[in-house]
């Protein structure tokens, strides 16, 4: 007998409405970031020791459980994670997901061990789910949508084919070559 298997189905496009980062990196009360949410590049701007660094390691830790940029930092780096100046740390993105709704995801932590933290998804339907549950593992590596300056700059100065092959991924350009 044969056994067929299904090939995987891709996972819906998702978009981010807003990001909202507490007690993480430089930032600490809380602070929200509310995006337009739907397809496109988003470019966050500002000065220098602003906050933005804060807000894209957070969505990517919240949304991964890992963050590129610190894997390749000293570990003090890492261990400077939280900030140290107030309490309750914690991540929130609120996604407009296709065909879906709106999906609330957030992270908290009660101590300052990193690996200590509590994951919570909620979907349209107001039920809570697990973040495996949405299928999104393998997209966010093979697209990655997060890319600090700094590895925007790196790219660079691999040169253009190195650059042309992350950003081709991040916006999709294989569909259209």
């Amino acid at each position: 007998s044969e056994s067929s298997t299904a090939p995987a189905s891709e996972p819906p496009g998702a978009y981010v409405a807003s990001i909202s980062v507490e007690v993480f990196r430089g930032v600490g009360p809380a602070a929200t970031l509310a995006l337009r949410p739907g397809p496109g590049l988003t470019l966050i701007v500002g000065r220098n020791g602003s906050g933005k660094s804060s807000f894209a390691e957070g969505l990517e830790y919240l949304l991964t459980g890992r963050n590129y940029r610190w894997e390749k930092r000293p570990k003090v780096w890492v261990e400077g994670w939280r900030n140290l100046h107030h309490d309750r740390a914690a991540l929130k993105a609120d996604l407009l997901v296709e065909g879906q709704g709106s999906l609330s995801v957030s992270r908290a932590w009660s101590s300052g061990d990193l690996a200590s933290n509590q994951v919570k998804c909620v979907g349209p339907d107001k039920k809570a789910g697990s973040l495996q549950a949405l299928g999104w593992t393998d997209a966010l590596v093979t697209f990655r949508p997060f890319l600090s300056y700094n590895e925007l700059g790196s790219l660079l100065e691999e040169g253009p084919s190195k650059l042309y092959d992350a950003l081709s991924k991040v916006l999709g350009l294989e569909d259209l070559v």
